[in-house]
């Protein structure tokens, strides 16, 4: 059997850390954008719950925030509950690896990776090379 999957997407609120006996774990909502059809004016996103579990916990709330560009897999678990007297079943996905992606959208920082041949000293000239 498999259940993997990849996803990679923004984090829709800051990410807390919280406790559980001697487990620390922290909930959050990652939006995932569909590829945008020919048509669409706007893209469509999936939200997908996450749960990740002691040291993920701690790198995702040491280094993300919310609206930050995060790569995870992880596997769906299905978490069964009762609210209301209904029994209910809710469809998590439990992180095993974080992968860092990039900057929040507004923070990206444009480099420049022009080249100006100007700005550089001549170390030798072709003729001082032995072949």
């Amino acid at each position: 059997m498999l259940n993997i999957v990849f996803l990679m997407g923004r984090l829709t609120s800051d990410p807390e850390i919280k406790t559980a006996e001697d487990s620390r774990f922290c909930k959050f909502n990652l939006a995932v954008q569909r590829p945008k059809r020919k048509n669409d004016k706007v893209a469509e996103a999936d939200f997908f719950n996450c749960i990740a579990w002691n040291r993920n916990a701690d790198v995702i709330c040491d280094w993300f925030k919310k609206g930050d560009l995060i790569t995870v897999v992880g596997t769906f678990r299905n978490h069964k509950y009762e609210k209301d007297g209904i029994n209910r079943v809710a469809t998590q996905v439990v992180i095993r690896e974080i992968h860092f992606t990039g900057n929040r959208k507004e923070d990206s920082i444009a480099y420049d990776f022009s080249y100006d041949p100007e700005e550089f000293e001549e170390i030798f000239a072709d003729e001082d090379v032995p072949f």
